[in-house]
């Protein structure tokens, strides 16, 4: 889905790390807000308890009945999304905790660029993205947050919103 090419780069990458954790936290909220697209508020869901979130939020909290068909739709959102994820290179078990990580570690932004300005542009172009991983990502972490960006561009492709959408 990334073409890595190695052209000259006409972007400066000082004061970027923070992107590296936004990137990884966008992905996350996409695979929520994905699989939970009727639940606006997604506070205390992550990647790894989808499955008992899932049946929580498929069970009447006064009656504590099982919406059963509620419970299989959303489901069959989360596996037929995994599956979609999986052909990509993406593990729940080793990229969840991994985009944990890379946000703990690295923080998200702490202003959201204006819609259409430069830096919105820039935030919001793959090329950008891909270089600005190469630039200040350390190596080691390099090949997992390309695929986190891929994960994200195909998603974003899916649900028709910007890469970075707030």
């Amino acid at each position: 889905l990334l073409s890595t090419s190695s052209h000259s780069s006409k972007y400066s990458f000082s004061g970027h790390p923070r992107l590296l954790g936004e990137i990884a936290y966008q992905l996350d909220r996409r695979i929520l807000s994905y699989v939970f697209q009727a639940h606006q508020r997604l506070y205390g869901f992550i990647l790894l308890n989808i499955p008992q979130r899932i049946v929580e939020v498929s069970t009447h909290p006064l009656t504590g009945h099982m919406d059963e068909a509620y419970r299989l739709y959303l489901s069959n959102r989360f596996t037929d999304l995994m599956e979609s994820l999986g052909k990509l290179g993406y593990k729940l078990a080793l990229h969840a905790p991994f985009c944990e990580f890379i946000v703990n570690s690295y923080g998200i932004l702490k202003e959201r660029p204006r819609k259409g300005s430069s830096q919105w542009a820039e935030y919001n172009n793959p090329d950008f993205l891909i270089k600005m991983i190469e630039n200040i990502a350390p190596r080691r972490l390099q090949k997992d947050m390309l695929l986190v960006l891929s994960c994200l561009c195909y998603l974003s492709t899916k649900d028709k919103k910007p890469l970075l959408a707030w």
